[in-house]
């Protein structure tokens, strides 16, 4: 039984790094466009929003702006990628059996590693533009695994359903572009009356965003709207939420998984 899973996590880092390596193989700059297209987001939003519409509102808000553009970017195609997963990996499900979690595992696996060295990249930048560690920086720890969380189960609930509608990942564009906007990336949430607050936070990404803000660049949890106890409360749902997202998208995928192959 070990060395079964032994084998399975062999074959995850596998593919995993494979598709690492493949996915900028052919393009001329390859990885550093990872790292162009949110900066290049990231410069455009800069230019339009922090120096005509918020200039002088707030010293920090090309941190914050930079900070949430690579989060919801890693999001955005983490997601949509995990969807397609399966599709993605049809020429070696028909031939070989292997557990169809693999294939999902492997791609959420190649966009774990680009997330994490484009955050240290955002981390220089932060140390240069002079944002330091704080004593509540490690719950950034936290919000990225409820994020992981999140892009995993998601992954695992659609990427079946997928296989024989594929009008999903079109629907997913749609919602991921929505959910930009909706998410307090390119301006402050202090700028959405309070009473709108809870419907904003709704949303699970929300809420990571905005506290990864502010554990990262402000170096504070709490404002003059929440309480410690508000604050707890909020993280306890949201990794709940996450989690339960995972289990529930992992156990739809293990019931429908085994006839992925006839939709191939």
């Amino acid at each position: 039984m070990l060395r079964g899973r032994t084998r399975y996590f062999e074959l995850v880092k596998v593919l995993g790094l494979t598709d690492f390596k493949l996915r900028f193989s052919t393009s001329i700059l390859g990885y550093i466009w990872s790292i162009l297209k949110p900066l290049g987001i990231f410069f455009v939003l800069y230019i339009v929003f922090g120096y005509f519409i918020f200039r002088g509102a707030d010293p920090r808000y090309k941190d914050k702006l930079l900070l949430g553009i690579f989060l919801w970017s890693y999001f955005a195609e983490a997601s949509t990628a995990g969807i397609q997963s399966l599709l993605g990996k049809s020429h070696i499900i028909g031939k070989i059996y292997f557990p169809r979690s693999i294939a999902v595992l492997a791609t959420s696996l190649n966009y774990v590693l680009t997330f994490m060295i484009n955050m240290g990249i955002v981390i220089v930048f932060f140390l240069i533009d002079g944002v330091g560690f704080n004593r509540y920086s490690f719950l950034f720890l936290l919000y990225i695994t409820e994020l992981y969380m999140i892009v995993l189960g998601l992954s695992f609930l659609l990427s079946v359903a997928y296989l024989r509608f594929r009008d999903i990942v079109e629907i997913w564009t749609i919602l991921i572009t929505a959910g930009f906007y909706a998410t307090p990336i390119i301006y402050p949430i202090e700028m959405v009356p309070a009473r709108f607050h809870k419907l904003l936070f709704l949303n699970p990404m929300t809420f990571i965003v905005e506290y990864s803000k502010r554990v990262m660049v402000e170096g504070r949890i709490l404002d003059g709207n929440y309480s410690a106890k508000t604050f707890i409360i909020g993280n306890c749902v949201i990794f709940s939420e996450s989690l339960l997202l995972l289990v529930i998208g992992f156990l739809m995928f293990r019931r429908s998984a085994p006839r992925a192959a006839e939709y191939l």
